[in-house]
Order: structure tokens, then sequence, then C-alpha cells
């Protein structure tokens, strides 16, 4: 595809982009006015056809997947890419407590669910339900998220058997159809500390009425809302449940999905919406800000410490005013979606900041100021409490769930979190020759790692998004980037953004764990061992899932398969788990591949890789390799919540690291090494072949934490969830992880997002 048509096709998805947001901010008006004006739109939306924004936005779209695959000679799926838009619109649609307290909300016909045990799920805006009826026939309806680490607990529509429960799908808390808690594995060995009660832990429940056929829900059990149905909500029962359609859509969506048909796009298409999608909403949200501040957009966009005169094109002087933390965060989201989609380097950042100072503001997308913000709404409008915090290992109590994914507070995880943090760019032995550099694109910014003429390591970001197709310049001082901070760490690089916080050999747990392996030798392991997967995630809740192994029992049973990992482990960091010998009769082939491979590549036996494991647990160090084994090292995350960690096998070692690039995106950087293999050894094939098998199976076992993750940021969305999670002595790292956040952004401690979040440290 030439450049030329490359930045056509780019901007067709720009400009429809910016429709999408124009039908967001339509759709929130119509979720304000009444449920039925709100199923209106989302029928027309889901069916293209209605009105004449939805079928321009839909016909256009169609004439770019089109166009995308004539020239790219794909076959992209268009129904897939316009689930994925309208979804996107439906997502972005929040209403606050305050509106869905005035409210019954129509959620299902009774004819739906007839018979005892039957559920099905609903999505009431940003609230995921579930209705259920119960054994003596009574239907009730419970928020559809789990009380331990928030994941839904409940997919799609089914049948509960009255001596059954339902399992949720990440850790497999068990729940009955009355919403009790049943069963929570490890809570019968005090897991989670002697005071622990399931009944704590039911399914947070709603009140309901049954009006004829229909089933309504109060979304607020404490609210004012007259306890008499309106007569226009009965109305607004419909044949085809909206509610249902929509939750059914946001699972479809997800990727990994398995029973059903995954909205799988291209990242070129999807960050191309996006741009459109951003450039959209910046421009509206400085014209309010430069309305409120009585100052100009350009002046609006330059106060933001994230564009300059250059940037725009203009020439005038920064106005210093107040801090504007959606705006910061929205910018960085833009370039890093331009960095990430535009490898032409043809989209120019200032083009864009030009259009935002400059287009018109239709009047009828304007937002009024005095709006209620759904992120802060309070019934009560109390100052929201904070979260207590329990110092005991036996048991902690998680932070509240709107942190995950929150666009202002992501401006101050940058400075705070990420910034100081140590991001993985690659190893020392990808760039050996002078002059050769690789990069690393977060939170906005591009981030290279240069090998010097005299042969040392540097690292450096730009200045300049437009700069990107120009940078490095070698002719220039430090290659025209500002300098950053770089560290090499068993051969490793990693860079970080700003110049303070401790080394990486001061927080590392277990070094000595490493040594043996001569991690430095090590060479890239191409093909399938390196790749990058962008996922619309937060990168805090993704990390949180990869810091337990509490999970793996549920969600990865080719691991527990081949592994010897139970839900009672204490952690993960450097942790030990000996393959499982003799194997599992129910290994699959590639399984029984890797099996049969490692064993063949033992080094010494079973009696010394018993010795061995015992030596780490004393010493924290090893005197040689595992053959039988794998665990995981990574920093402490008490010191520094960083998110890394080096697998490592007894034929390779995975470097896994999450790049955070906006509030709900995130970066899967996944790097395989492996010493250069002898040609010549007997070993060389079976080498290769345990490689290619266990990254393979690697592969699969992430594509599960990303389903599971993908549907849970969907149910951390709720701003009803009024429970704090609990951890168990499995979960200890996320533990420590969420006490570091807590330490360094104060303002996380509050079980509601408070109004302001400027003052807190």
């Amino acid at each position: 595809m030439t450049k030329i048509k490359q930045n056509e096709l780019i901007q067709l998805f720009l400009e429809i982009g910016q429709q999408q947001y124009c039908l967001m901010v339509t759709a929130s008006k119509l979720a304000k006015e009444s449920q039925g004006s709100w199923h209106i739109f989302v029928k027309n939306l889901l069916q293209e056809k209605g009105s004449p924004a939805i079928e321009k936005a839909h016909q256009d779209l169609a004439s770019a997947v089109a166009e995308y695959n004539q020239i790219n000679k794909t076959e992209v799926n268009y129904s897939g890419v316009q689930k994925y838009l309208a979804a996107k619109i439906i997502r972005s649609v929040v209403v606050a407590p305050s509106e869905l307290a005035k409210n019954w909300y129509f959620v299902c016909q009774t004819t739906e669910i007839p018979k005892p045990g039957d559920f099905i799920t609903v999505q009431i805006f940003q609230e995921p339900l579930v209705v259920v009826r119960q054994v003596d026939g009574k239907i009730r309806s419970f928020l559809n998220v789990c009380p331990h680490r928030q994941s839904p607990v409940f997919e799609g529509h089914g049948c509960i058997e009255a001596d059954k429960s339902v399992l949720c799908p990440y850790h497999g808390w068990a729940f009955g159809v009355s919403g009790q808690c049943l069963n929570a594995p490890g809570a019968n060995r005090g897991e989670f500390g002697d005071d622990f009660d399931l009944k704590n832990y039911s399914l947070q429940e709603l009140e309901i009425k049954v009006d004829g056929e229909g089933v309504f829900v109060n979304l607020l059990a404490n609210s004012t809302t007259d306890t008499k149905i309106p007569s226009v909500a009965l109305q607004q029962q419909t044949p085809e449940n909206v509610g249902v359609e929509i939750a059914n859509l946001l699972q479809a969506v997800s990727p990994g999905y398995i029973e059903g048909e995954t909205a799988s796009l291209p990242d070129e298409i999807r960050l191309s919406l996006r741009i459109g999608y951003l450039a959209e909403e910046i421009k509206y949200l400085v014209a309010r800000i430069a309305h409120r501040r009585k100052i100009s957009r350009l002046e609006v966009l330059e106060s933001s410490n994230l564009v300059s005169a250059e940037n725009t094109g203009d020439c005038a002087t920064p106005t210093l005013g107040e801090r504007e933390l959606l705006l910061e965060s929205l910018i960085r989201e833009l370039k890093q979606a331009i960095l990430t989609v535009d490898r032409s380097a043809t989209l120019k950042i200032r083009e864009i900041f030009h259009h935002i100072c400059h287009g018109d503001v239709a009047d009828d997308l304007m937002i009024e100021e005095n709006t209620d913000n759904p992120e802060t709404d309070s019934i009560d409008r109390e100052l929201p409490k904070e979260v207590s915090t329990n110092t005991s290992e036996e048991k902690r109590q998680a932070l509240p769930i709107w942190i995950y994914g929150d666009a202002e507070l992501f401006a101050l995880e940058v400075e705070k979190l990420i910034a100081p943090t140590w991001q993985f760019v690659c190893h020392m032995n990808e760039i050996p020759q002078p002059g050769n550099f690789t990069w690393l694109d977060i939170i906005g910014e591009r981030a290279y790692a240069i090998r010097t003429a005299n042969g040392e390591l540097f690292a450096g970001k730009l200045k300049d998004v437009d700069d990107r197709k120009s940078c490095p310049n070698f002719n220039l001082p430090d290659y025209g980037l500002e300098p950053i901070d770089i560290e090499i760490f068993y051969g490793f690089v990693f860079i970080r953004l700003s110049w303070s916080g401790p080394r990486l050999a001061d927080i590392w747990y277990q070094p000595g764990l490493l040594d043996p392996y001569k991690l430095e030798e090590m060479q890239l392991i191409g093909g399938p061992g390196r790749y990058d997967i962008n996922i619309e995630v937060d990168y805090k809740l993704l990390w949180e899932n990869f810091l337990e192994d509490y999970h793996f029992p549920m969600m990865h049973k080719g691991l527990t398969r081949r592994f010897g990992v139970s839900s009672d482990c204490e952690g993960i960091n450097g942790m030990i788990i000996p393959m499982r010998d003799p194997a599992s009769p129910k290994l699959n082939p590639v399984e029984r591949k890797y099996y049969d491979c490692a064993k063949a590549l033992g080094r010494h036996d079973w009696e010394r890789e018993k010795q061995l494991q015992a030596v780490a647990a004393r010493d924290r160090s090893l005197p040689e390799p595992l053959c039988y084994s794998a665990f995981c090292s990574m920093a402490s995350q008490e010191q520094m919540p960083m998110p890394f960690s080096l697998s490592v096998f007894p034929e390779h070692v995975q470097t896994f690291s999450l790049v955070p690039r906006g509030p709900r995106e995130s970066c899967f950087h996944v790097r395989s090494y492996g010493h250069l293999v002898d040609p010549n050894s007997p070993n060389a094939e079976a080498i290769r072949a345990a490689r290619l098998a266990n990254i393979q199976l690697l592969w699969e076992s992430l594509h599960e934490d990303i389903r599971v993750n993908y549907i849970t940021q969907d149910s951390v969305s709720s701003r009803l969830f009024d429970k704090l999670g609990v951890f168990s002595i499995a979960e200890l790292d996320v533990a420590k992880f969420q006490e570091a956040i807590q330490t360094k952004l104060t303002v996380t401690r509050h079980q509601k997002k408070p109004s302001q979040l400027l003052g807190y440290p």
C-alpha cells in the first residue's frame, strides 16, 4: 500500500471516529431523557438505520472497510467492525447515579426466565445486571460483579440447577441462584484469614417489581424513586430486550470470546477510529474549558504542558492556569494512538491541534458546564470515605474499582507511577553494533535505546511526535532527543521517563536465582517468540492478574496440567513451580511435545532438582539452572509497582511487560530469549521443539487472561458497586502492588472518586 493511499485510508477512518464521538454525545443526551429514548437509539445503532447520522456513519464505515480490504488484500469482516463501533459508543455512555435513582428500569419479560434457576444478563448503561428466577418462582436481580476481584459472574442466558452454582470465570468463586457466595477456593484452609465469612460476599442485590410480564429494577435501593412504576416505564417494554442485546454485544466484542463471533479488527482501523474520536472529544473539551476560563482554545491547549505553540503551528504565549487532568490524559492517548498506528509518519499532530483550535464547535454538542460528572456523582453528596488498610498479611482489602480506567486519575498515574518506573525495551544483544537502535512507545512518548559510536547505550525520547520520521538524527547532539534514564540489568535494557528513584539492582526480588542462566549471553528468539498485543484494558487491572496464581486452576487448565500449581500457592514472585512428573494423561499434543522435549534435555536427575529447590528456598539463589521447574522473577512490588516479569524455563526465558498507553489502553510487550543453539549438538532439535511448543502454550494462556480481563474492565465500570474485594495469601503480590499505589497516590484510598483529584499527593 502506497503512503498516499495509506494516508487517505487513515483519514477516512478518522472522519468516522469523529462521527462516532458525535453519536456518543447524542446517545448521552437520550440516555438522560428516558430508557425508551435510549432503547430506540441503541436499536437504530445496531440496525444501522433510523437516523441520518447513524446511517451516514455506517455507510462511510462500510466503504472504508471495503477499501481497506481492497488495498491490503485482506478480508476484514465489516460486521465485526460495525459491532466494535457500536460497542464503543455504548460503553462511552455513563449515567450518573443521581440520574439512575429517578427511574425504574425494564430488564426483561418474565417469559424470558420461565423456570427456576433460569437467568439472563442485562446491561443498563454502565451497570451489568443478572436477573434470576428463584427455586420458589420469585425473581431477583443482582449486580453482575463478583465481590472478590470484580469479574462478571454470569454470562449470557442459562439455567442453574437447584443444587448447583455458577463459577466466576476469574477465580472460581461459586454463587447460587440466591446470589449467596457458596464457596471461595482456599477459604476452608484459612487463606482469607480466620474472620473471613462467605455471607459478607454475596452478590449485591437490587430491588425489583413485576408488573404483568414485565420485570423492572430500581438500581438504588435507598433512592427516592416512587414505589409505583410510572406508566411511561410500562410502555418501554419491547419484544426485543435491548438490555440483553447490549450485554450480548459487549460479550461478542471481547477478544478471546469463546461462544460467539469475536469482533476482532486490525489496530490500523481501531486506532484510526480512536484518533478521530479523541480529536473530536478534545476539541469540545477545549471549547468548554475556554468558555469557562474566558481564554482562547489555543491558550487552553498550550496550558496543558503537553502542547506547545510549535505543535499548534501558531505563535502565542502559554497561559498558566488551572490544571486540566482530563485534557492531559486525552492528549497523551491521542499521541500514543498516532505513534502506534502511523508507521509512515504521515499523520501530523500539529494539523490535528489546528483543527481543535480552529474547527467549528456545534452548539448542540456542547455539554453544559453544570452537568453532573458521572465519574464523581454521589447521591448523598458526602465526602467519599477512605478505604481502611489492613496491614496484616492474612487479609487485605482491595482498592475500589473506580481507579481502573479513570482518565483523570491516569494523568496523575503518569507522574506518580509510570514516569518513575523502569520500562523494559529490549535485550542489549538486539542492538549490538554502533548506530543500532530500537524504541518503546509509552503514554504518548517514544523512547529510544541507541548503541552509540563508543559502544555504550544511550536513551532519549522524542521532543515532538511529528519528528518521529527524522529521529534519531545521528548528526545532532543527543540524536535530537531529550535524554532519559537507562539501565542494563542481566543484559536487559530498561528506560524510565524520570531521573529519580532506585536502581533495578536495589529493588529486584531474589536476583540470585537468575545468576546461573547467563542471561547476558542470550539472543532474541524471533518469529512467534516476539510480539506486541494492544488491548483496551487498564494496565493495573492486567498486572494484578499476572501477580498471582490464584486464578490458575480456573482460567489456565493447561498450566495446571503441566505444572504443580494450585490456588493455595503463596504469591508468585520468585516462586518455583515444578513440572508434573509423571505427566498428566490429559496433556494435549503440544503439551505432550513440550514435556517430552523437556525430559530429553534434563542435565541432572529429579533428586538433584529437589536439592536445588531447597537451596533456592534457603539461600534465595541457585548454583546451577533448574531442569524440571520454572519460576517468575520481578521487582519487589511494595518498593516500585513495576509491570515487568521474567519467566524462566529450562529451555528459554520470556520477558513480559505491560506498557501503559492510556486510561484503558495497554500493550503486552512480549519477547523470548535463549542461548545460541549449536546445530551440531544432539539436543539441537529438542531445544528448538521445546521452545516452539512452550511459546505456543504461553501465547494461548495469555489469550485466556485477555478474555477475562476484557470483560472485567466492563464490570469495574459499575458506579453502583459498593463492596471492597479481599485478598487470599495467594494474592500477596497484588496486595503489595495496591499498597504501593495507595502510598504513591493517596486519592486511591477513597471508596468513591472525589470530585477533585488535584491536591492529593
